[in-house]
């Protein structure tokens, strides 16, 4: 992180960064070697006192963490040089009763799960607020229509409560998985050499006693080779990120001068251009944007790295480490992105009204025709004018419509004074099942919360 500020730092959420510091990383390491040493003297498998003697022999302060650093090529692991300087800082009495029974592959995946649980906790609390911020403009906005979008055209309307709702649809097909790992899915790993553990280990029950300390699951076997933990935590990252991705397209979008029908909440400094000041760009979505393309990538690396020979691999295992704190990172950056857009989201409906009634005869002119069918002579070419004049003086439709038809004095039933007229010029009356809809979601989202609030 700090070679790469300036490049990555924007995209990742800056305390995560923070707290996936080399420091960090040896902390984990270290508690993990003394969970063991704890575990094992309360099981008198070793004298009493050495746990409190380890402990202030290995203050984290007492630590060289650039030495650990720069030999970590040595063996291609940072446990390896960091087992090495412990043992050097350790009276010699109490040496042999440190890294009993582990290997470097113990320690850097069990240091790693204990460096990322709390970063999936950030995340889902993100997520719920990003859900609450859903829930107020689906509130706000079940009412409110706007042209649906196919191919990247118009196509007949929606409403942009229901739009909201289908963003967050895809976040509650997510959040529950995220939430589920959180509880359990961070795996403390303790097999020893070859993943076989010790007899005492098993016979005194210490993995499910160092787990219980570390606040981590219990695996059913060690998963030195079995990367399945590594792959489904990766995975439902990427889902959300892609649950992400979707929203912020939709906004960047909509964001755009041409359609102008939301804004990214106004910040100050946020959103200037070096070279064009009148500029107002994006950028909340630019983050969020590239947090999950790259995201995506990570995924693929993890995916290519599952499958690993024997008892422990020859660079797959290696390969896993960036993408995934780094992918950890980069999400949870995502969503605490996410959840100041969506908050503070400036809604412009009289823009998505014009913008929708820009080619609204495409769905009006069958439904006209059969209004006025008893007076098509006289009102017909007065729709097919309005249909052509809106088009090419970038008028609305329905508005140009009315100017014609009182123009021609069609008769009081058939002018915007009719209650029938007003419903089928709504574009509401074409917006489907959007309202109930947008009430569907709403029940989710409360019942979701509640679920997830209730879990903790």
């Amino acid at each position: 992180m700090r070679i790469t500020q300036l490049i990555n730092q924007p995209f990742v959420h800056p305390d995560i960064a923070r707290d996936f510091s080399d420091r960090s990383f040896v902390q984990a390491m270290l508690d993990f070697e003394l969970a063991i040493i704890e575990a094992r003297e309360h099981n008198s498998l070793i004298p009493k006192g050495i746990l409190q003697q380890t402990k202030q022999a290995l203050a984290i302060d007492l630590f060289d963490i650039e030495a650990i650093g720069s030999q970590t090529y040595l063996g291609g692991n940072a446990a390896i040089p960091f087992v090495a300087q412990a043992k050097s800082l350790l009276p010699t009495e109490i040496k042999p009763y440190f890294h009993k029974t582990v290997t470097s592959q113990d320690v850097v995946d069990t240091a790693m799960m204990m460096m990322l649980k709390p970063a999936l906790k950030r995340i889902n609390q993100d997520l719920i607020d990003v859900l609450q911020a859903c829930a107020a403009l689906i509130d706000a906005h079940s009412t409110t229509p706007m042209a649906g979008r196919t191919l990247l055209q118009h196509a007949l309307p929606i409403t942009f409560g229901v739009k909201v709702s289908q963003w967050a649809a895809s976040l509650i097909a997510v959040m529950p998985n995220l939430a589920q790992l959180e509880q359990s899915g961070f795996y403390l790993q303790w097999g020893g050499p070859v993943g076989v553990s010790d007899q005492d280990n098993e016979q005194y029950e210490l993995p499910q006693q160092v787990a219980t300390l570390l606040g981590l699951s219990l695996p059913l076997l060690p998963w030195h080779t079995n990367r399945q933990p590594i792959h489904t935590i990766a995975s439902a990252l990427d889902a959300c990120a892609g649950a992400m991705e979707n929203i912020v397209d939709d906004i960047a979008l909509l964001c755009q001068s041409e359609l102008g029908e939301v804004a990214e909440p106004a910040i100050k400094g946020m959103g200037g251009s070096s070279s064009m000041p009148h500029k107002r760009n994006p950028v909340l979505c630019g983050l969020i944007k590239t947090a999950t393309l790259r995201m995506h990538g990570h995924l693929s690396v993890i995916s290519n790295t599952t499958a690993q020979p024997f008892e422990r691999a020859l660079g797959q295992w290696h390969a896993s480490w960036v993408p995934l704190a780094e992918g950890v990172a980069l999400v949870a950056g995502a969503a605490a992105y996410l959840k100041t857009l969506l908050q503070g989201l400036q809604v412009y409906p009289e823009r998505m009204a014009a913008n929708l009634d820009l080619n609204s005869d495409a769905y009006l002119i069958e439904t006209l025709q059969r209004y006025f069918l008893d007076n098509q002579e006289q009102v017909y070419p007065l729709i097919e004018q309005a249909s052509q004049k809106a088009h090419s003086e970038h008028n609305g439709f329905v508005q140009t419509l009315l100017a014609l038809l009182e123009a021609q004095s069609v008769d009081s039933d058939a002018n915007n004074n009719s209650a029938e007229l007003k419903v089928i010029l709504s574009p509401l009356t074409y917006s489907g099942a959007a309202g109930s809809q947008c009430q569907t979601i709403l029940r989710a989202i409360e019942k979701l919360i509640l679920t997830l609030k209730g879990d903790k």
